[in-house]
């Protein structure tokens, strides 16, 4: 991992060829998916959670 390689598709070096490395940005977006998925995910179970108390 290249911690100054800000593209997307990782590294930018000649050398490196195809496929090597993945940037800090790459993982920076991952982690906020990831991040966003849970939040989603527990949000989504409290919301069923205070339905089923509601309506039952």
């Amino acid at each position: 991992m290249n911690l100054f390689d800000v593209e997307l598709g990782g590294q930018d070096e000649p050398e490196a060829g195809d496929g090597k490395g993945c940037s800090w940005v790459t993982l920076v977006i991952l982690g906020i998916m990831v991040l966003l998925a849970v939040l989603i995910h527990t949000f989504f179970g409290w919301a069923g959670d205070l339905l089923t108390a509601l309506f039952s």
